[in-house]
């Protein structure tokens, strides 16, 4: 689950300060021929290593390895713990709806030798009908899990981003991304990985939101 999601509009735009800022350093500087280009990169002239010092101190950037975040941090571990009890009351329910049609139809077929054909199609069409309404309840339950799930991923998502505002502002960075092996971000720079600190973090802005807020009795 990501932490902080950058609009492709804020990257272009970033990129964009950067280079216009690059050029407009390099707008002063005489014009090098291709003769005195040097072949070597000691020999590279001195204002270049300086620009790449700019371009690397334009913006603080760190990251966060969500995979990490979503197995300790408290608030994702306390909606998996409800979603998973959600489910499991689910499949109670369910389970008990089988077993109860599964006696009937074995009892039915024991006994449908021996019934008349009135009684034979009235057993026959009451396990219809249970059938039919074990298939309804499980369509109800697995929407139901469906929203469940769907409400607790905005909070999540919504809860989280407001705790980032706070840390990344106070920790002083311009940007926190999230990386997750298979996901977009091929490589990251392990000295960039900041997780232990947000996680940590995280759990103290998640703690402080449960705690009730006192009210000052006049």
């Amino acid at each position: 689950m990501n932490i902080k999601t950058l609009t492709i509009t804020n990257i272009v735009l970033a990129i964009a300060v950067v280079i216009l800022f690059v050029m407009q350093l390099g707008s002063g500087r005489k014009e090098v021929k291709v003769a005195d280009t040097p072949k070597k990169v000691e020999d590279l002239p001195k204002e270049t290593a300086s620009e790449n010092e700019i371009i690397e101190k334009a913006f603080k950037i760190a990251y966060v390895n969500s995979d990490t975040v979503a197995a300790y941090y408290d608030f994702s571990k306390q909606m998996t713990t409800k979603l998973k009890s959600s489910q499991s009351s689910a499949e109670s329910k369910l389970k008990g709806m089988y077993s109860k049609y599964e006696k009937q139809r074995k009892a039915f077929e024991a006994e449908a030798p021996i019934m008349g054909q009135e009684e034979l199609q009235r057993k026959a069409q009451e396990i219809g009908v249970l059938e039919q309404t074990i298939m309804q309840k499980e369509q109800e339950l697995s929407a139901s899990l469906a929203k469940k799930e769907a409400a607790a991923m905005t909070d999540y998502v919504y809860q989280t981003d407001k705790f980032m505002q706070v840390i990344g502002k106070d920790l002083g960075y311009d940007y926190v991304m999230s990386y997750r092996v298979g996901g977009p971000m091929l490589y990251a720079n392990p000295s960039l990985d900041i997780t232990d600190k947000v996680v940590e973090l995280l759990n103290i802005e998640y703690q402080k939101s449960r705690t009730p807020k006192q009210t000052t009795v006049e």
